[in-house]
């Protein structure tokens, strides 16, 4: 019994180590081209979530974008992000934000810096949209790689009902989160970081990708999600 266990040990460990090779080393994805980085003017909505984002300015790797929260929008499941923060100012209606738990609400013209590490999650309690929008400077922009994921999670998630649920959801943060610094509050970050390298490449080979051109921004992909709900999802914005 323990020679299989430690055949059986033994095997999974080698799964999980060529795995990674084949997926990060000899055959890795290829890198997003310019098409999937949406360009100044360009809108791409969430459904699910109720957001809408219009981009202001691309320079220097940086990305500024107007958000627009729909009446009632739920937003994304809260959320870290533990290499860059993100900075809150509201320009018109009431936001809701949670922050480490604690929710917060932003008036027009009030700002929260949330930073590196910290779980926050977005999201529009009254009738009326929620703008927010800041001023075209550097501690206001976004990576702009973070633009592809947004597009890219919005495009999966507002596809299919059943892209927001396990095993579904699971299987794609595994590509997305690792590629674009993403990660659900809650879980510890090193734990969901062990566990999408020992299924990333499972992913992989089931389908999964960190891009797809179908959700390039301006293209159209059937949907089945109608309006925003307030159900979790397995993606972070």
């Amino acid at each position: 019994m323990k020679r299989l266990l430690r055949g059986i040990l033994g095997f999974a460990l080698a799964y999980v180590l060529i795995g990674a090779l084949l997926d990060r080393v000899i055959f890795p994805e290829a890198e997003p081209g310019p098409d999937y980085y949406p360009r100044q003017g360009q809108v791409f909505v969430s459904r699910t979530e109720g957001f809408r984002q219009t981009v202001l300015k691309r320079e220097g790797g940086l990305a500024w974008v107007e958000l627009v929260l729909e009446p009632r929008a739920p937003g994304p499941p809260e959320h870290i992000h533990t290499s860059f923060a993100e900075n809150f100012i509201v320009a018109e209606g009431t936001l809701s934000l949670l922050v480490n738990g604690e929710k917060k609400l932003l008036r027009p013209r009030e700002s929260l810096l949330v930073t590196p590490g910290t779980p926050h999650k977005p999201f529009n309690e009254t009738d009326s949209p929620v703008v927010i929008r800041g001023p075209l400077t550097p501690e206001y922009g976004m990576p702009e790689r973070f633009t592809v994921f947004l597009t890219q999670a919005y495009g999966f998630f507002d596809e299919s009902e059943s892209n927001g649920r396990p095993p579904k959801a699971v299987l794609q943060m595994s590509r997305f989160s690792p590629e674009y610094d993403s990660w659900l509050a809650g879980p510890p970050v090193p734990l969901q970081k062990a566990v999408y390298f020992i299924i990333g490449p499972t992913a992989r080979l089931l389908g999964y990708r960190t891009q797809y051109e179908k959700y390039v921004p301006n293209r159209e992909f059937k949907s089945e999600v109608p309006r925003p709900n307030n159900g979790m999802r397995q993606t972070a914005s």
